[in-house]
């Protein structure tokens, strides 16, 4: 019968495993405040060797570990803790662009709505505005809980409050002509702009 190298090495492992049980089991029978009867010593021994097995070659199998090193084993399992810890952290930022970006719709068609069945001072679009900003930059530049502010994502923001405020004119009846022409122009001026500067800025980080 030909074992499974996993078994094999934690079958040799649990000789060890085994006698340092009987000792640890004898300290606490011994010194111990619990009336552990000692001929517990030995059965307890065991199922301490035989958990320990099933646990490691569990635990190897589904990670698939070749390497039996203890040492290696807790790595990679402390590995693994942080690697959770970090997928946890993104489902975390997704699930914060998600609120931040359902608010940013919510307030923009409350505002529409407003406008349109209410007849409501215009003069309340630029705070409105600022809100939503507030909202589209924490989507963009923000990952993790850190500001990344990139040329991409700068472009990002600008193509998105430009839409929004396409989108305002033309459910609020504007021309939206004029206000395209000057989104392009705007555009056109700022990206080289904004290309120079990550360009310098790269320059200067790997200096």
């Amino acid at each position: 019968m030909k074992l499974d190298p996993i078994v094999k090495e934690e079958l040799w492992r649990s000789t060890a495993i085994f006698f340092i049980s009987v000792i640890i089991v004898a300290v606490v029978i011994t010194t111990g405040p619990f009336p552990i009867p000692a001929f517990l010593l030995f059965p307890l021994a065991l199922a301490i060797t035989v958990a320990h097995f099933l646990v490691m070659v569990w635990y190897r199998r589904k990670e698939n570990l070749a390497d039996p090193n203890p040492i290696s084993i807790l790595h990679h399992a402390l590995r693994s803790g942080e690697r959770r810890e970090e997928k946890t952290q993104q489902r975390r930022g997704a699930v914060d662009k998600v609120t931040d970006a359902v608010l940013l719709i919510t307030i923009f068609l409350i505002y529409l709505y407003a406008s349109r069945a209410y007849s409501i001072n215009q003069v309340l679009w630029l705070p409105v505005l600022l809100i939503i900003g507030m909202f589209l930059a924490r989507i963009v530049f923000t990952d993790g809980g850190e500001h990344r502010i990139t040329l991409t994502r700068s472009v990002v923001f600008y193509l998105g409050a430009a839409g929004i405020v396409l989108l305002r004119r033309l459910a609020l009846g504007y021309p939206v002509i004029p206000t395209l022409q000057g989104v392009i122009l705007v555009g056109i001026i700022a990206y080289p702009i904004l290309y120079i500067w990550e360009r310098r800025r790269g320059q200067g980080v790997a200096d």
